[in-house]
C-alpha cells in the first residue's frame, strides 16, 4: 500500500485572475499549476455563445472567439504528479463594437479553477 504525502492532493490554480488581449487577437498561453488537467471549458457570457438568424430569430451555437489549441504538459514525478502546464489559446480578432470576455474553467480530479480572458474593441 502506498500512501500519498500531504502535498499530493488534487489542485489547480492560475497565476492571475484575468488576462487581457488586444482587439487584434493572436496567441495566448496561460500558465496553470495543477495535478493534471482533466477538462477545459470555455464559457462566453452576454450572448456570445449564440449567433442569431436575423430573419427567423433562430439561435445557432457560435464557434466562439477563443480556440483551445492544446494543453502543454511538463511534469515531474511524485505519487500524484504536479504539472506546470499551460493552455495555448488562439484568440480571434474582435470586430465587434464592445469588449468581450470569456471564463475558462480547468478541472483537475475533483477540483477546478477559473480565469477570465478579456478582449478590447
Amino acid at each position: 500500500m502506498i500512501a500519498c504525502s500531504p502535498e499530493d492532493i488534487p489542485a489547480v490554480s492560475f497565476n492571475q485572475d484575468t488576462y487581457t488581449v488586444s482587439r487584434d487577437g493572436g496567441e495566448l498561453i496561460i500558465p496553470v499549476l495543477s495535478t493534471g488537467i482533466d477538462n477545459v471549458t470555455i464559457y462566453y457570457p452576454n450572448g456570445d455563445m449564440w449567433e442569431v438568424d436575423t430573419q427567423t430569430g433562430d439561435m445557432i451555437p457560435a464557434q466562439g472567439w477563443i480556440k483551445l489549441v492544446k494543453v502543454i504538459n511538463d511534469y515531474n514525478t511524485r505519487a500524484l504528479a504536479q504539472w506546470t502546464s499551460g493552455l495555448k489559446l488562439e484568440i480571434a480578432p474582435n470586430n465587434t463594437d464592445h469588449e468581450r470576455s470569456a471564463t475558462i474553467t480547468v478541472r483537475s480530479f475533483n477540483t477546478e479553477a477559473t480565469v477570465t480572458v478579456k478582449q478590447g474593441f
